[in-house]
């Protein structure tokens, strides 16, 4: 194997699964995500809070003059907003509704895991374990998301690039997939704290020595 496939490639793969765990992960976590007007009842009722901000527009009325001037203003609903993590948690309770309170557990722990796998990936520790969790949770992220909301499994796959979102985000998962499961069998490679940590611990090799007779 030469140096671009065990050093160059996963180095590149680290950082480019590494920069989409982090922004998703610390989006999920502690930003706020739109969602679609028909969820924002569902979310309400698991105690989750939405934040549905108005937003006032001025509407035009004619004076006397015949000039018109914005006197008077009419409110108009932006999208819903809520916490990434809730999305989540929909997502999961819409799958498995009778998971109740485990629903929960298994959207934060997603989310997490991918904040601190993105983390570990960018440095190259436990690269393995790493890319299992980043592994897990895009695969859980397809099969929940393009194969049961969007059914992209049942369509004609000539149909996908109709809708360039869901194909995008069908892409993107199997990709970031396929990119884990390289690093899951073959390693950070050779710019990663665990190739350094191996080479460190790696025993001295002994001299052969013939054994001489007296």
């Amino acid at each position: 194997m030469n140096f671009a496939s065990r050093t160059i490639m996963p180095f590149l793969a680290r950082l480019v699964i590494a920069s989409a765990m982090l922004t998703s992960g610390w989006m999920n976590c502690f930003g706020q995500v739109q969602i679609r007007p028909e969820i924002v009842a569902d979310l309400q009722a698991m105690d989750f809070v939405v934040h549905v901000p108005t937003v006032e527009v001025p509407t035009p009325v004619e004076s006397e003059e015949g000039e018109s001037e914005a006197v008077s203003s009419t409110p108009k609903i932006a999208k819903p907003t809520t916490r990434g993590v809730n999305r989540i948690v929909w997502l999961v309770h819409d799958q498995w509704p009778d998971l109740g309170g485990w629903g929960t557990f298994l959207a934060w722990s997603a989310a997490v895991g991918q904040l601190i796998a993105g983390v570990l990936l960018l440095v190259g520790l436990f690269t393995r374990w790493a890319a299992l969790v980043i592994c897990i949770a895009t695969g859980m992220a397809i099969y929940i998301v393009s194969a049961n909301v969007h059914g992209m499994f049942t369509m004609n796959p000539f149909d996908w690039p109709q809708d360039s979102h869901r194909f995008i985000q069908l892409f993107a998962g199997l990709g970031l997939c396929t990119l884990s499961l390289g690093l899951l069998f073959g390693g950070g490679g050779g710019f990663s704290i665990d190739a350094h940590h191996s080479r460190g611990t790696k025993p001295p090799k002994l001299n052969s020595t013939k054994n001489s007779t007296e």
